[in-house]
């Protein structure tokens, strides 16, 4: 006997030291118990109640199975004992060693719940009589976690020493075998071979760098990926991690929650970032020193730990054209920079407005020989020129924002066209872009709705109509030939595109910054590029004239031409007169409105009174609107023209 308890003790021990060297954790288990042995006949040959119990040790995996070796011993009162005669002994003795598998859950912090089997062999004893055979048992607890490492609950179990089911050669008449319920109290402990550093611990993956360019839009877009490592005594739960970067980031920014994790566990979650502008300086590659803040609970206790994480970050100008959307972000309308120069341009535009032609196309053409002739030049970037770096995802392009192109007088093509829409979008004028397979070209909203186009075009083939708007595109390459070059230039471009077969991407500001909301990075600084007004107003007035001798000259020669073959009337010189409004060109429109009311026009006596209006003409434009209701006293244009001029002369 003594025999068998030595080598269980040296399993024991064997089992024991290996789970040291080699396990995570391991668990040591004292079950007391009391036994009923009332199955299997047991009821005929003991007492109703004898007494024992089990030590287990095990292997811990995933903190909730437990696998390991077993040692017990149990002793059993005989039935009527005080009746047996001397030299009988009155008990039964078993002693069982085998192994148990085991599951545990935790339905609450500090409850946990395990059920298991075990079986094994038994060496039981009685009347000098020895039973060797083999034994199993169910079993299930529930304990109370006092400690993350200690528990003690109550145990139950079915368990049974075989005798004769299996082995009926065995003596059945003195063999022990007996077979019943368990019940009694149960004592775990749990140990570690890796020292626990009772906090949770966080790290940091990125596969690319941080870009400040794009710093607003990490509150929903990834920085990276971040591991949580579970080095607490015990599972946790209701896990929320944060991060944060003292000086970069507005706010604690929430990355994601996990609801559990078992100890020496990980996970992984996104890692969000409520950067702010600060991260615009930097002008080289850096790092942020950040922190992620894990606040989970421990056996229902709320905890946190902070971990420090060091985050690269790309220069302020670096981009990669992964999307040709990304472009948006370095154009804002709220740069410092930009609204002085486009205030200061459109101030001198307002002043030479000509009101018959398109407000939105006079205001571009003077932007745009704002940019020409303060000193602003187009030339390709010998590090990352634009024809080269926009055509692969992969590389890494520098781009100047619009206050920079203005400092330096110099920019890539996409460089000038963000300019460009900065400057179109500050003054109210829709603004999208074409990265060009060769040129980068900027194309605006005249306002001009698609289905009155032939009024101030003409033909169909040097614009394009998006919704119900005429858009005009613009090549930023040939940016010193002038805004009609420009224009003519991109309209080439886009048509040799179009006959290759070649795919044409319009990309909308307003829906780029959807998802690329501007950046909207400034120096702060005064920048002193202001071309002279006479300069721009003569290049300006160049632009307008060639328009309309492109645009509204074939269309007059052709009126003028049928006044000519058929004779005057009232139709052909309203729609000259007309043509000559709309061209701005009222010292022309005069004298034909003038024609026509001869012949007793009345839309050509109001439109000499809304000419006259415009040149302030106040008392002139009064009689033409009365001379137009002597003819038609109902007319709602020339009723209107009169309040309005009265008004004007009363002040």
């Amino acid at each position: 006997m003594m025999k068998n308890y030595k080598k269980v003790t040296y399993i024991l021990f064997c089992f024991l030291l290996s789970v040291k060297c080699f396990a995570l954790e391991f668990s040591l288990r004292a079950d007391p118990q009391a036994i009923l042995p009332f199955l299997s006949g047991g009821a005929n040959k003991y007492a109703p109640a004898g007494m024992g119990g089990f030590i287990d040790a095990g292997v811990i995996f995933l903190d909730m199975i437990d696998v390991g070796p077993e040692v017990g011993i149990f002793w059993v009162p005989k039935l009527d004992s005080e009746k047996l005669m001397d030299g009988q002994d009155k008990a039964a003795l078993f002693v069982p060693f085998g192994v148990h598998t085991d599951f545990t859950f935790y339905p609450f912090s500090r409850l946990s719940t395990t059920v298991g089997l075990a079986a094994g062999a038994y060496v039981g004893t009685s009347s000098k009589n020895t039973q060797n055979s083999v034994y199993y048992r169910a079993y299930a607890d529930a304990a109370f976690r006092i400690t993350p490492m200690i528990s003690v609950g109550a145990n139950v179990s079915i368990l049974d020493f075989q005798n004769t089911t299996w082995f009926p050669w065995q003596d059945t008449e003195h063999n022990p075998g007996c077979a019943g319920l368990t019940a009694g109290v149960t004592v775990k402990f749990k140990f570690d071979t890796v020292k626990n550093a009772g906090e949770v611990e966080g790290y940091v993956t990125q596969d690319e760098s941080v870009f400040p360019l794009f710093y607003t839009v990490y509150k929903n877009v990834p920085v990276g990926t971040i591991t949580i490592v579970n080095n607490e005594t015990a599972g946790i739960n209701n896990i929320n991690v944060k991060f944060r970067a003292q000086g970069y980031t507005s706010s604690e920014m929430e990355c994601g929650k996990v609801k559990s994790l078992r100890k020496h566990a990980a996970t992984e979650i996104d890692m969000y970032a409520d950067f702010n502008e600060n991260i615009l300086q930097f002008a080289e590659a850096g790092k942020i020193p950040g922190e992620l803040v894990v606040e989970y609970e421990l056996l229902g206790q709320k905890r946190y730990s902070v971990t420090p994480v060091i985050i690269p970050v790309y220069n302020r100008n670096q981009v990669r054209w992964t999307d040709n959307e990304v472009i948006a972000s370095y154009i804002s309308t709220k740069s410092q920079e930009v609204l002085e120069f486009s205030k200061n341009i459109v101030g001198i535009a307002r002043n030479h407005l000509r009101s018959g032609l398109n407000r939105n196309m006079q205001f571009a053409m003077y932007l745009f020989e704002g940019i020409r002739l303060a000193g602003i030049t187009c030339s390709a970037d010998s590090d990352t020129p634009y024809v080269k770096a926009h055509a692969d995802p992969s590389a890494l392009d520098y781009i100047q924002y619009p206050f920079q192109t203005m400092i330096y007088k110099s920019g890539d093509a996409d460089e000038i066209g963000i300019l460009l829409m900065a400057l179109l979008e500050s003054v109210g004028i829709e603004a999208a872009y074409i990265p060009a397979k060769d040129d980068f070209l900027v194309c605006f909203n005249t306002g001009i709705k698609g289905t009155k186009a032939d009024s101030f075009f003409d033909g169909y083939d040097r614009f394009f109509v998006i919704g119900e708007d005429v858009w005009i595109p613009l090549a930023m390459s040939t940016l010193r030939e002038g805004f009609v070059n420009c224009w003519y230039k991109a309209i080439i471009d886009l048509q040799t595109t179009a006959d290759s077969g070649e795919d044409i991407q319009i990309v909308s500001l307003s829906d780029a910054w959807t998802n690329y909301p501007p950046a909207g990075f400034s120096s702060g600084q005064d920048v002193e590029i202001k071309p002279e007004e006479s300069e721009l107003v003569a290049a300006a007035e160049t632009d307008i004239s060639r328009y309309i001798t492109t645009e509204f000259g074939p269309r007059i020669a052709a009126v003028q031409a049928q006044i000519r073959a058929n004779g005057p009337s009232i139709e052909l010189y309203n729609q000259l007169g007309l043509l000559y409004v709309r061209a701005g060109m009222y010292s022309s429109a005069i004298p034909v409105y003038s024609e026509s009311a001869k012949y007793g026009s009345t839309s050509a006596m109001n439109n000499l009174g809304n000419i006259c209006s415009l040149q302030k003409k106040y008392e002139e434009a009064l009689a033409w609107y009365e001379k137009t209701l002597e003819l038609d006293p109902e007319n709602k244009t020339a009723l209107k023209g009169v309040a309005r001029m009265k008004s004007e002369i009363e002040k």
